[in-house]
């Protein structure tokens, strides 16, 4: 028998999407199993695990981190209470595996398993009620399958039928009943339509992508996305844009799955199909198909961006000092360095910002460098918030902490000449280490290879033996990975000399 008397639960909320109002939002999971721990006089922990609009099938895309905390809680022995409290089994996870994992290591701590809509506590350890566990898991594994199979089914139907799915496209406008919100028909947006038509038109006609999108910036029309990158955000209409949007087989009345064109669309076409297919051979010409295979030469082309405009650089070439002659008084062939040029953005004044090149590579490898080699990297790359910088703040501490504490061990077995106390102490804190580790990249989402390099204590000598070997991609990868460098202007003209504050780095 199960003593329920003077338990503590720890609560695992978790919704994947509760649009309509029929589902358990994890408030209102809260709220009953809140009010159930009060009838039953029971504790409840004061932090529980969350997840907001997070699915927990096997064809989710987003991360679980209230559901890793909770594996790794229970891995280190930090869970904190008796019962794990879950509204439904399906609340838990829809994977058979993860359901597993999780009932071996309730059954490991001795932690209970409650079910709100079971009205039961289903112990781990108890061949019978893990058997139920089980079959809970599978039956949630299948359900979801189910609805992925019926999901992609009415997906794939719907665009065999040429309807709509997924966001407006730039040129139309949906029209929907206003009582039932169901689509009656998609028809040329007034404003956007006419572009599109006007692109075609003018490529057909041999002007450029890039003249194009310059007229287009000088008469102010908005560009046909929202650049949500902030460094983007004055770039307004690129030739790149212009290619992609003509590539587009909706524009030729043509619903597209997957890749496949399955048949004509239920909203009228912007461009004549036999126009569009002539269109996606001129864009696309045989001689242009041949594979890209020429090495990057400069470490930031490419890479570092305007800090006025936000466009890409180039490498361009500037004359070094006066003209000089030789003793017969013939000149002589102009000495010249090379700078980092902003490009500009077409049909806008462009070409802001000049940087020589060895000074900008030697600002941004040293602000890279020093960035990797900080104590806290791990815990600033990537972060969305202070919540989740204190997190890592937390999880460094704690590390740091375990390492300590190994290192004293260290010493101690030593001093005892007894090598299985530093084994035992090993066993018990370095899974703890782990999990913390885990959680730690978990929220950091690092690149392995910066990772790599900034787990390896030899930051700087890594990178000098890669520069010395001559791999410009890795060292363009690093930076790429870590940060996008900003050429600034120069407060003062005429400054002379490296000038780090020119640069900005936007960190990832």
């Amino acid at each position: 028998m199960i003593d329920l008397a003077n338990v503590t639960v720890r609560e695992y909320l978790r919704v994947s999407q509760d649009r309509s109002g029929i589902g358990k939002s994890p408030d209102q999971q809260h709220d009953e199993m809140e009010r159930e721990c009060r009838a039953r006089s029971w504790r409840l922990h004061p932090v529980p695990y969350r997840d907001d609009n997070r699915s927990a099938s096997r064809y989710a895309r987003k991360t679980r981190e209230g559901f890793l905390d909770l594996m790794a809680d229970l891995k280190t022995g930090t869970f904190g209470a008796d019962l794990l409290g879950i509204w439904e089994s399906s609340r838990g996870s829809r994977r058979t595996s993860e359901w597993l994992e999780l009932i071996d290591l309730c059954m490991e701590r001795d932690v209970k398993i409650w079910v709100l809509t079971h009205g039961r506590v289903y112990d781990p350890n108890n061949a019978r009620d893990r058997r139920s566990l089980r079959e809970d898991a599978s039956d949630a594994e299948y359900e979801s399958d189910k609805s992925s199979e019926r999901l992609l089914r009415d997906v794939r139907a719907n665009a065999e039928k040429g309807r709509p799915h997924g966001k407006q496209i730039y040129g139309y406008q949906r029209i929907y009943d206003q009582e039932t919100r169901q689509l009656i028909e998609v028809i040329p947006h007034p404003e956007q339509a006419p572009i599109v038509k006007e692109s075609a038109r003018r490529v057909l006609a041999g002007e450029t992508f890039y003249m194009i999108a310059k007229d287009f910036n000088r008469r102010s029309i908005p560009p046909r996305r929202k650049a949500y990158r902030q460094q983007r955000q004055n770039l307004g209409w690129t030739a790149v844009a212009i290619k992609q949007m003509l590539g587009m087989p909706a524009y030729a009345g043509l619903r597209q799955h997957q890749g496949e064109i399955l048949g004509n669309a239920i909203w009228p076409p912007l461009i004549d199909e036999t126009a569009w297919r002539k269109l996606q051979v001129l864009m696309n010409p045989e001689w242009r198909k041949q594979t890209n295979v020429w090495p990057a030469k400069h470490l930031l082309s490419g890479i570092a961006v305007c800090g006025v405009c936000g466009a890409g650089t180039r490498i361009g070439k500037q004359n070094k000092g006066r003209k000089q002659s030789d003793e017969d008084g013939n000149l002589l062939p102009r000495q010249h360095y090379n700078t980092y040029l902003c490009v500009g953005v077409p049909g806008r004044t462009g070409f802001h910002v000049a940087m020589k090149e060895t000074h900008l590579d030697a600002v941004v490898i040293e602000l890279v460098l020093a960035w990797i080699e900080r104590p806290d990297f791990m815990a600033r790359i990537g972060q969305q918030d202070r919540d989740v910088d204190s997190e890592r703040k937390a999880l460094l501490d704690e590390i740091a902490d375990h390492k300590q504490w190994l290192e004293q061990v260290h010493a101690e077995a030593e001093r005892r000449r007894d090598l299985s106390y530093l084994t035992r102490q090993e066993d018990i804190v370095q899974p703890k280490i782990d999990a913390a580790e885990a959680k730690l990249l978990l929220l950091a989402d690092v690149d392995p290879v910066v990772l790599e390099l900034a787990r390896s204590g030899r930051v700087r000598e890594i990178w000098s033996e890669r520069e010395e070997a001559g791999d410009l991609d890795w060292c363009r990868h690093v930076i790429r990975a870590v940060a996008t460098p900003k050429i600034m202007r120069a407060a003062k003209r005429g400054t002379r000399g490296v000038d780090p504050d020119r640069v900005v780095m936007d960190w990832r």
